[in-house]
């Protein structure tokens, strides 16, 4: 077995001063044979007849460890929080950040989209309301035209239907007149014919 340093002996001897007698074992004065084995069954009838001690190392074991296991749990809160924690959490907070400015943009975009709708709506109803009563216009200036047309053709068909009218007139008239001496002649040949046939 090897040596120990000097310094193990220290920690060893400072831990038995911190302590106090928990780790020193008490000094045994010399008894005689027969009160020590007296002693001894008296102590271990007591031991018989006490409870059950509580088992060492339980949830609330109060004793030097727990000194040493608070040091290093805050020892190990603060590494982990300057290690991890704490660039996880600027992490996080640059993330909600810039989700938030997303969403508020988003926001603002749907908005002025909102806007632009109901402009477009507008212009658009304005628009066919605007084409509606042009085409209106359009189709009564069609009407009129058309009708005035109409009536233009109609005056025109009149006025030549009577002007071939009168012109029929004029021929039929100049024919009656230059047929009247033929029929007067053909009316005599046929009264001396029809005189000379009954022999009159």
């Amino acid at each position: 077995m090897g040596r120990r340093s000097p310094l193990a002996y220290f920690g060893l001897g400072l831990m038995a001063l911190l302590c106090g007698s928990a780790f020193v074992m008490p000094a045994v004065p010399k008894a005689a044979p027969e009160k020590t084995q007296l002693l001894t069954a008296g102590a271990g009838l007591m031991l018989a007849t006490l409870p059950a001690p509580a088992y060492a190392g339980g949830m609330f074991d109060f004793g030097l460890t727990l000194p040493f296991v608070a040091l290093s749990f805050l020892t190990m809160m603060f590494v982990l929080n300057a290690l991890w924690y704490s660039p996880m959490t600027e992490e996080v907070d640059e993330r909600n950040a810039k989700l938030l400015q997303t969403l508020s943009e988003a926001t603002d975009m749907l908005a002025k989209a909102d806007e632009m709708q109901v402009q477009y709506t507008a212009d658009i109803k304005e628009a066919r309301e605007k084409a509606s009563k042009e085409l209106a216009d359009a189709r009564k200036a069609t009407e009129e035209a058309i009708a005035t047309e109409a009536r233009a053709a109609d005056s025109k068909r009149e006025a030549e239907a009577r002007d071939f009218k009168a012109k029929l007139d004029a021929e039929f008239a100049e024919k009656v007149k230059g047929s009247e001496s033929t029929i007067k002649e053909r009316q005599q040949d046929f009264v001396k014919s029809s005189l000379a046939a009954v022999g009159l």
